[in-house]
């Protein structure tokens, strides 16, 4: 056992002996009063002993003892002597009345319900008979005072006992009430943090997929042109080259924006610091950018450009920028369609490509959904918006993201 779990322990058995302690404090006090009282030696009427009665007392005090774990047997037993007390004594001495009180909280307090009422109404019924005969046999007195008696001793023995135990229950189950919402708020307080910590977790790792899967495959394609013009065109090699250099910088801006989410301490002037946020105004820079690494791309707007929240706008940016990463990778040398249309209730942003050159015309050859199709998903269903990923008949694939703008995405 732990030291913080003795000075509980001993507490508890303390208060479960304090009932029957004070119980015997009046027996023994009983006896006192009897013997150095010499004034008044028989202070109540009958011929049994104060010791005897006492000891009926002290018998009360023992059955206390068990009332936690029998309390309407002892609530019997302890009425029982009680009982014998009043029979003996006129119904003038009340000793036992302290027992008959701790008997009948326990009993209510314990074993709540039918059996409990029935028990306290029957010992009620056999108080108020057996002392009210006793008092009537044994003194004048006059029917009224019978009757206030009577009343008294079920009111204190009886109802307030019971009285008590219902409201101490009662606090009882609120207590555990108030414990149980606390720990569903706690738990559902640490839920919550579970869930907001994966879904940052998702969007870091979605950003972080863009971000690496655009512009590596660039670099891969740059790399692998200035390559194959090393011995024929030097001077466009080398152009190559600066496009992988240029490349690999803005693969480091992004990377280090995209660090910044975790960190609140960078430097924005140092250099190569973060890069603004992506929008769909930063799409023809993409276009630019694909085009001088080699890959053949039209590029057309429609309507008139308008800005949208800034989840709209990066779902839309990383959209382009997954699938022309995943043109460049899938379809190498294929035309490659990349369609921007603000209308009047949505902004629909479209990238087509055919199939490469060693590529088989048909639908289904990229079908299993990678995390480069899983971000665009997730981005779409965050911003309200709708999303076509599928093979084209002619064996290319097409994209396509629909933002509404009718308050359902993030505008």
């Amino acid at each position: 056992m732990s030291s913080s779990a003795r000075p509980t322990a001993l507490a508890d058995r303390l208060r479960a002996a304090l009932p029957p302690l004070l119980v015997i404090a009046g027996a023994v006090g009983y006896i006192g009063i009897d013997f150095w009282v010499q004034e008044v030696p028989h202070s109540v009427p009958g011929e049994v002993s104060p010791l005897v009665h006492a000891g009926l007392v002290v018998l009360q005090a023992v059955a206390l003892l068990m009332r936690l774990r029998s309390p309407l047997i002892v609530f019997g037993a302890v009425v029982f002597l009680d009982l014998v007390i009043l029979a003996t004594t006129a119904g003038e001495l009340g000793i036992g009345a302290l027992g008959v009180l701790f008997a009948s909280y326990a009993m209510a307090r314990r074993e709540p319900g039918r059996a409990t009422w029935i028990a306290l109404g029957a010992g009620a019924a056999a108080t108020t008979l057996v002392g009210g005969v006793a008092m009537a046999a044994g003194s004048a007195e006059a029917p009224v005072v019978l009757i206030i008696t009577a009343v008294t001793r079920i009111v204190l023995l009886y109802a307030v006992p019971a009285g008590a135990a219902d409201y101490v229950r009662g606090r009882g189950r609120l207590a555990d009430a108030l414990r149980d919402q606390a720990r569903m708020a706690e738990n559902e307080q640490r839920d919550r943090a579970l869930r907001e910590l994966r879904a940052e977790r998702t969007a870091l790792a979605r950003e972080l997929h863009d971000i690496a899967g655009h512009h590596l495959s660039g670099i891969i394609v740059s790399a692998q042109a200035a390559t194959a013009l090393t011995r024929n065109d030097p001077e466009r090699a080398r152009a190559m080259m600066q496009t992988v250099q240029d490349e690999a910088r803005t693969t480091l801006a992004d990377l280090r924006r995209t660090v910044g989410l975790l960190r609140n301490d960078d430097d924005p002037q140092s250099p190569g610091g973060p890069s603004p946020t992506p929008a769909i105004a930063g799409v023809a820079a993409l276009v630019e950018a694909a085009r001088e690494r080699g890959q053949h791309i039209e590029f057309n707007v429609v309507g008139e450009a308008r800005a949208l929240g800034p989840l709209a706008e990066t779902a839309a940016y990383r959209m382009v920028q997954e699938s022309l990463a995943n043109a460049a990778r899938h379809a190498s040398g294929a035309v490659c369609r990349v369609s921007v249309r603000f209308g009047a209730d949505a902004v629909e942003l479209t990238v087509a490509n055919e199939p490469g050159p060693d590529q088989p015309a048909r639908g289904g050859a990229r079908s299993r959904q990678g995390f480069g199709l899983s971000g665009m998903a997730e981005r779409a269903a965050l911003i309200g918006a709708d999303l076509v990923a599928a093979p084209t008949p002619d064996g290319g694939w097409l994209n396509r993201l629909t933002i509404p703008t009718d308050g359902r995405s993030d505008t």
